[in-house]
């Protein structure tokens, strides 16, 4: 498709540089796609957290991964479109395919890729995201370190999943951070009937985690959170099995743990907000 987009780019961070103008929005050139390639229409781009760090530069890193990614950068990193042009040897969807972008890039043929274990390659990096990019991607990877923030978007074939015809776009565009959770738990092997305990419980990935957990038949799922409002929520959602610790209450999460689980504690642990590690630890059954 020739042309050009709109396209939100980042240009610098806060806490490093003297401008305020650091996000602007472009006129760049619409991607050209190559074999095993789509062309999306972006219909739906999130915005989290994880973008604001980005922006103010907090996202935190090894002193072995360089700093310096590539800029300027289209940002966005969760979304969905439409499938408007596909590449040669693209099988798995067709133009006017509605679909959900998967964002992170790994290299495709490492022990980890090859062991459904992606997220652990060496090479991963994800679209739209300051991942330091650096000199750690390869020609193939740095090709699509753009993001969703933009009219059109590039993407490698195998990181899109079509959707149903009378999939809800309003509610499908939050399922690539809902689904974090899901896999999680997998890996985990949670079986029906254990109890599982989600802590940083009320973001929308700890949310997912918890009705995933749910869905696979977690006897009780206790959500940790600072917001005792936010939890209440939470516990709405199945009075039976939810139970909540508010830390913003005070609430000991060993003690609580202890008492809602006759000391046995926990069966899984998801910690979606690392710093309790060792209390979440103890909590969990030996």
């Amino acid at each position: 498709m020739q042309g050009t987009m709109k396209a939100a780019r980042i240009y610098g961070f806060e806490k490093t540089s003297k401008s305020t103008d650091l996000l602007r929005v472009d006129e760049v050139p619409i991607p050209d796609i190559e074999p095993g390639e789509v062309l999306i229409r972006v219909l739906r781009a999130g915005l989290n957290h994880g973008d604001l760090h980005m922006r103010e530069d907090a996202v935190q890193y090894t002193s072995e991964v360089p700093t310096i990614p590539f800029l300027p950068m289209i940002i966005g990193h969760d979304g969905l479109g439409e499938v408007v042009e596909v590449g040669p040897d693209v099988s798995n969807v067709r133009v006017g395919d509605r679909v959900v972008v998967m964002c992170s890039i790994t290299c495709g043929y490492c022990k980890f890729c090859r062991s459904d274990r992606q997220h652990l390659c060496l090479a991963h990096r994800v679209m739209g995201f300051i991942a330091k990019w650096g000199e750690a991607g390869s020609k193939r990877i740095l090709r699509y370190k753009e993001g969703l923030w933009a009219e059109y978007c590039r993407v490698p074939a195998t990181n899109v999943v079509r959707l149903r015809p009378d999939d809800d776009i309003n509610e499908m565009c939050k399922v690539s951070q809902m689904t974090v959770g899901y896999r999680a738990l997998k890996r985990a092997r949670l079986h029906s009937g254990e109890t599982v305990i989600v802590n940083g419980a009320t973001g929308i990935t700890g949310i997912g985690t918890v009705l995933s957990a749910l869905a696979m038949g977690a006897a009780r799922v206790i959500a940790i959170a600072r917001s005792p409002a936010r939890l209440e929520k939470l516990h709405a959602i199945d009075p039976k099995r939810v139970a909540t610790v508010a830390l913003g209450k005070g609430e000991s999460i060993t003690q609580k743990v202890k008492a809602l689980t006759d000391g046995q504690g926990a069966s899984v642990v998801a910690d979606l907000s690392p710093g309790g590690v060792q209390t979440l630890v103890e909590a969990a059954c030996r």
